[in-house]
């Protein structure tokens, strides 16, 4: 639980959730450690709810209830994925045109309400997603955010195509499997990263090029391979995030999805004249998550996946914020 702003997380015995109509009881298996829950942790991210707050919204597990009103698809021993999205209303414009991410009605997970760092979570039935035999649960837990955010980055926001040189700027939990993902769709791939360590694990995914920003010009070296096509960030770093843009083509795309805080400043006439597209992301729809974990099932994308025992929650969050995880941070359950 998150009892303070800025404190370590602290375990607690809490009342086991009652599925209510039309949800169900998930027993947690893993949860992942996004990047996102730091922010809530530090208070950057403020939450609609008041402390204490359970976190985690990235849920791999087995459906150990079933509340009045849920139809015949969802069955008690069912291994099931819970995401971000913990309700959307399916009737605003925007989940009628396939964006649900961005529905202003939607709940979320580990955020408006509790999360999965917890034995026992519950769900509307509707939101919960069936998870594939030959996926393992820390792996599962990738395909409802790690896996799902790039591959609605890279193929609804930047429609990549066969061919295009793709930059990743960030090999994190993300821009691995962003990697991964922008080779699936056919497209040369650029890795960035302060960390050899990390451009290792790139190159081992598939990478083409790797670039150690802390040695060589990132800019300089996308623009004599001829400019990017797609540049996407994963990254907290407005300097990241102006690189990626000073290493486009014309009429290239540079994806968002990092959140740093601050503003970004871009020379207008340029933009304009190079007719590039800077776009923001947020999150992926249910149908995003599905395509995920057919990739995952498929072997096409492998989330590496680093994992801890549940108690040791607070080491998980140290070591993603000093960055040494490859990888997502999973939480796992006996």
């Amino acid at each position: 639980m998150l009892r303070k702003i800025g404190e370590p997380l602290s375990i607690k015995e809490v009342p086991d959730p009652k599925p209510g109509y039309g949800e169900v009881l998930i027993r947690v298996k893993a949860v992942g450690v996004c990047h996102s829950d730091l922010e809530i942790i530090d208070g950057k991210i403020p939450l609609p709810k008041p402390l204490p707050h359970i976190l985690g919204h990235e849920i791999a597990g087995v459906v150990e209830g079933v509340g009045e009103g849920v139809g015949k698809d969802v069955n008690v021993g069912d291994r099931v994925a819970l995401s971000w999205l913990w309700w959307t209303c399916g009737k605003c414009r925007f989940c009628l045109s396939g964006r649900e991410n961005i529905c202003p009605n939607q709940k979320n997970t580990g955020y408006s309400v509790d999360g999965g760092y917890a034995e026992l979570v519950k769900a509307p039935a509707t939101h919960v997603l069936r998870i594939p035999d030959n996926v393992p649960y820390p792996e599962a837990t990738s395909a409802t955010d790690a896996v799902a955010t790039p591959f609605r980055a890279l193929t609804f926001a930047a429609r990549v195509l066969p061919g295009d040189l793709v930059a990743v700027f960030g090999i994190g939990g993300l821009g691995l499997n962003a990697v991964q993902i922008a080779k699936v769709l056919g497209a040369k791939v650029a890795a960035v990263d302060i960390l050899d360590e990390k451009l290792a694990l790139a190159r081992e995914f598939g990478a083409d090029y790797l670039i150690n920003s802390t040695k060589e010009d990132p800019v300089k070296y996308l623009r004599e391979l001829g400019g990017v096509d797609v540049a996407l960030t994963t990254v907290e770093s407005l300097k990241a995030m102006r690189q990626a843009y000073d290493s486009l083509a014309s009429g290239a795309t540079l994806v968002l999805i990092g959140l740093p805080t601050g503003e970004l400043s871009l020379p207008v006439i340029e933009w304009i004249l190079k007719d590039v597209k800077v776009v923001g992301n947020i999150g992926f729809t249910r149908q995003d998550i599905n395509q995920s974990f057919k990739l995952v099932s498929d072997g096409k994308v492998k989330p590496r996946a680093q994992t801890y025992k549940f108690e040791d929650v607070n080491k998980a969050i140290k070591d993603l914020r000093e960055g040494r995880v490859p990888g997502r941070a999973v939480l796992v359950f006996p």
